[in-house]
């Protein structure tokens, strides 16, 4: 047993001494064309997609031998080189392709130092080059309310939270002295607020977005859509009564007719007032447009409610040629007459108060646009024969 461990110990003892007799490098014998070079390879490689390009970027190292880059892709049936000295020791290297056809691609990046060694091919999987595809499927941001109020600074449009990266919402609009104009909504703002907006002009809105948020390129929605906005006050600077047959003045005592649609709700002498006649009794406003009418508010006289209606009709027209009727407010065959001459029933209104407050109704479904309007008292609070009113608004949909 002895003499068996001292000839294994000789022999890996002569092992050793023939290896230490070799040459440091007599393994390069072994590889063919010598021995390989790996110059420093791109590292922390960002891509950015656009819009018919790509941005790739990669830090340049401290590997002075590198001279030039190349990518690669399509299957290596696409590729580009480029001087790689203009970039400093621990630079970012920045190179942009251009018209590349909207697709996904992977790249392969490798550097080339001076003596032509290559480095490790680092791969750049599944980046997106975009174009009118990606553009074709936005949507402009969407809007979650659109509410117009008098007392409340104009318009409010409120939007909801964009579900990619929005970039931004152009908003143009008409402003109340008639010049175009455009404002911006960032992402991260939900509600535009618009107090020099004209009344029933058309809103228009467009967004952009980018594909991600490493993306250098943003991306309009194709087309602009527009903002209808529902039950809009119809303004008054047009209305005028009109003095059609049995139509009572209102201008009585002192007040005048004109005072229901100057915005001044309140008492005596701002109001209208018939003096004397009978029940039911109409007047008629022209209101200076065509509009589909939606709501009505009426506010009464609010420091003597006496002679307040709490019973009214409202009727509407279009035109008011041959439109007259010959009989009275108080006759038992006014209504069908005003029907055969084209008039259309808006609304029966009817106050349980005492007809002093702001009283505000919805108008029946399905009536036609309307320009002239009719209304006819047909019972006042106390009974009283005459009535007034100090204030009439209507609203719309454009």
């Amino acid at each position: 047993m002895f003499k068996k461990n001292i000839s294994y110990i000789g022999l890996i003892l002569g092992i050793a001494i023939f290896v230490s007799c070799q040459k440091a490098d007599d393994y390069k014998k072994y590889l063919v064309g010598g021995e390989k070079v790996y110059p420093d390879g791109p590292t922390k490689l960002n891509v950015s997609p656009g819009n018919g390009r790509i941005l790739l970027t990669w830090a340049r190292g401290v590997d002075a031998r590198i001279k030039k880059y190349r990518i690669i892709w399509n299957n290596k049936t696409d590729s580009i080189e480029f001087d790689a000295t203009a970039f400093k020791p621990d630079d970012t290297v920045k190179h942009l392709l251009v018209n590349m056809p909207e697709a996904n691609y992977t790249f392969s990046i490798f550097s080339i130092d001076d003596q032509g060694h290559k480095s490790i091919p680092v791969l750049v999987p599944s980046a997106n080059v975009y174009g009118l595809k990606y553009q074709a499927t936005l949507l402009n941001r969407t809007i979650k309310t659109a509410v117009y109020s008098e007392s409340d600074n104009g318009l409010a449009i409120v939007w909801k939270k964009p579900d990619t990266v929005n970039v931004s919402t152009s908003i143009w609009y008409t402003n109340i002295i008639g010049a175009q104009k455009k404002v911006m909504l960032s992402p991260n703002v939900d509600t535009a607020k618009i107090a020099d907006w004209k009344i029933g002009t058309k809103i228009y809105y467009q967004s952009s977005y980018k594909p991600s948020t490493m993306a250098i390129d943003s991306f309009l929605v194709l087309t602009k859509d527009s903002l209808r906005l529902q039950n809009l006050p119809v303004g008054k600077a047009l209305w005028k009564k009109v003095n059609l047959p049995n139509d009572v003045d209102g201008n009585a005592y002192g007040s005048n007719f004109a005072s229901i649609w100057d915005g001044q709700a309140g008492g005596y002498p701002n109001i209208y007032h018939t003096q004397g006649g009978s029940l039911p009794h109409h007047f008629t406003i022209d209101l200076g447009g065509l509009y589909q009418l939606t709501r009505f508010e009426e506010i009464g006289r609010t420091d003597c409610a006496c002679h307040n209606p709490v019973k009214f009709e409202i009727w509407g027209i279009a035109d008011i040629t041959n439109a007259a009727t010959t009989l009275p407010g108080n006759d038992s065959g006014w209504k069908a007459e005003s029907i055969a001459k084209g008039w259309t029933l808006l609304k029966e209104v009817e106050r349980s108060d005492d007809g002093t407050a702001p009283f505000k109704v919805n108008l029946l479904d399905g009536i036609p646009p309307v320009r002239y309007i009719r209304i006819r008292v047909t019972k006042t609070l106390d009974n009283s024969v005459e009535s007034h009113m100090s204030e009439i608004s209507f609203w719309y949909n454009p």
